[in-house]
This record gives C-alpha cells, sequence and structure tokens, in this order.
C-alpha cells in the first residue's frame, strides 16, 4: 500500500509536508484535499493559512488571504470558476457548516467535493478543509481526501501549533482508514542514507498581516451570519401562533357532536364509550361517528376535559 514519502538528496529539512504537498501540485500533475480537524480555538485556520504562505515561498505561486479563504460552499465554487487560480493555487475553507444545516450541509458538500476533485485534475490546486468533526462529511466524501492535519496544541512561546499530520488510504475491506506518518529520506552528516516517520508538525504562525485580514474577514461573515439567521427568525411563525391560526380555521361542531366529546373527554371509566351511550341515549355506533367527525375538524377530547377542582 502507498505511503507519504518525501525524498532528500541532501540532508533533511524542515516542512516536509508543504514540500511534499508541493511536489504532487507542481510535479506529479496531482492534487490535494487535506482535512484540517481540531476544537474551536485550536489553530486550523490560521496553521492552514501559514501552511499555505510557506508552500508559496516554494513554488512561487501567490496566495492572497482575501482572495482564497472561503467561508461558504458557494464561495468555494464561485472562486474555482472564477478563472482567478492557477496551477498550484491553494484554498482555505473555513468551517463551511456554520452557514448551512448539517443534513444539508453533507448533500451540498459530497456534490461540491466531487466537482472539485475533477476540476483539480487539469488545475492542480490544494484545498484546506477546517472543520471541528469529520463527521460533518459522509463517509464517502471522507474518502476523496488525501491526508488529515489534526489540531494537538498551541505553543505561545514559539509561536507555533503543532498538528498531527497523517496520510489517509481507504480499503474496501476497512471501514476506517489508514492513517499513515509520512516518512522521510535523507543523508546524515556521514553521507549514510536514512529514514524516518514524522509524527508531528509544528507549524508557525502565520504572518501578522495575513492574520489581521483574516481576523476581520470572520468578524465580517460571522457579523452577516448572524443578521441572516435573526432575519430568517423573524420572517418564521412560532409553533403558538400556528397553533393559534388552525384553532381559528376550525369549522364549528355541531351541538351532538359538542356534547359527544364532552361526555367522553370527562368519563374516567375504561369503557368510556358504553358510558357516554348510557348517558347520552344514543348508540355506540353515534358516539363513534360524532367523534371521528370532530377529529377531523382539528378538535381532539384533551382540549374538553373539566377541571376536577
Amino acid at each position: 500500500m502507498a505511503n507519504a514519502v518525501y525524498m532528500y538528496r541532501g540532508k533533511a529539512k524542515k516542512n516536509s509536508w508543504a514540500r511534499w504537498m508541493v511536489s504532487r501540485t507542481m510535479k506529479q500533475n496531482k492534487n490535494n484535499l487535506i482535512s484540517v480537524v481540531g476544537k474551536t480555538g485550536s489553530g486550523k485556520t490560521l496553521s492552514a493559512i501559514s501552511i499555505c504562505e510557506i508552500m508559496s515561498e516554494m513554488d512561487g505561486v501567490p496566495f492572497d488571504v482575501k482572495t482564497h479563504v472561503v467561508f461558504t460552499l458557494k464561495e468555494l465554487m464561485d472562486l474555482i470558476n472564477s478563472g482567478k487560480l492557477r496551477r498550484g493555487s491553494k484554498i482555505v475553507c473555513d468551517e463551511f457548516q456554520c452557514s448551512i444545516s448539517a443534513r444539508e450541509f453533507q448533500s451540498k458538500a459530497n456534490k461540491v467535493f466531487n466537482y472539485v476533485l475533477s476540476t483539480f485534475r487539469h488545475l492542480n490546486l490544494t484545498l484546506f478543509f477546517c472543520t471541528p468533526f469529520e463527521t460533518l462529511l459522509d463517509k464517502n466524501t471522507r474518502k476523496l481526501f488525501h491526508a488529515r492535519f489534526e489540531t494537538m496544541s498551541i505553543n505561545k512561546n514559539n509561536q507555533t501549533c503543532r498538528l498531527k499530520p497523517r496520510y489517509i488510504e481507504y480499503a474496501d475491506f476497512k471501514a476506517e482508514p489508514y492513517r499513515k506518518q509520512m516518512i522521510i529520506c535523507f543523508k546524515d552528516d556521514k553521507g549514510s542514507s536514512k529514514s524516518r516517520p514524522l509524527f508531528y508538525w509544528d507549524v508557525p504562525r502565520p504572518s501578522k498581516e495575513n492574520e489581521v485580514i483574516y481576523e476581520k474577514m470572520k468578524v465580517d461573515f460571522t457579523t452577516r451570519l448572524n443578521k441572516n439567521i435573526s432575519l430568517e427568525l423573524s420572517n418564521e411563525r412560532s409553533l403558538a401562533d400556528e397553533h393559534t391560526e388552525k384553532i381559528a380555521d376550525r369549522k364549528p361542531l355541531t351541538d351532538k357532536q359538542d356534547k359527544v366529546m364532552r361526555v367522553l373527554a370527562n368519563i374516567k371509566e375504561s369503557n368510556r364509550y358504553e358510558v357516554a351511550s348510557k348517558k347520552l341515549g344514543i348508540s355506540l355506533n353515534a358516539i363513534h361517528q360524532n367523534k371521528t367527525l370532530a377529529e377531523k375538524k382539528g378538535y381532539n377530547l384533551e382540549e374538553f376535559k373539566e377541571n376536577d377542582d
């Protein structure tokens, strides 16, 4: 089975995962679809932005936070179809699930990511999908991802965020994916060939300029989202309003239907229909018919119950 391997001709260098992703897009005609997973405030999006900066220095393909960080599926599709992207471009998707319901998100995300992957074939893009939970994506969509970066901790002294990066590979006979460490091959000081796995990646904080721009974009998006939610809620009728409207729209009961409902509702014996029949002096069939007709008009026995004061 395949592994994420990066070969150095000489000594090993830092940011091997970034070098591996750049190699895939710029040399191997491939793409990168990466999930960045972690709790809110754990550094997911800032780490993704920083990695994009690092990759941009390596491949020379510009990364513009204002253009390449998106907050909704629509913004992602608009960017892909805008003609602004080039081979090696990077995109950061920031917690799309905030702007859409979970069920609707899964349905639309599956379509978008399948489309994105087919588009990646000729654009060779790198896409970071930042999310607190991978389960927000359905299983078939998760299978499209190439790697998973999980935020572990933030070192405030070094201004770094520690990621646990893993190469993802699915097998038909296994429900959960294989999560593999990257293997780097290099030469030691004596020129001997060595190899070792990479357990973690300490990603530096992004540039102050890009961080400030992103934070402003995030605030603007959240403000718009809150306003939209408030507007939707103000346009929705409450359940109480709907219930009141239904009651107002009901047809009135006939005298017999009203008597049957009131008597049935206040009989405590188990054989209430027989008791009601004797009290009202009508047949059991008439009791059932009048109750059924009243229920069809929207009435129920509960509203005819009298208090036992």
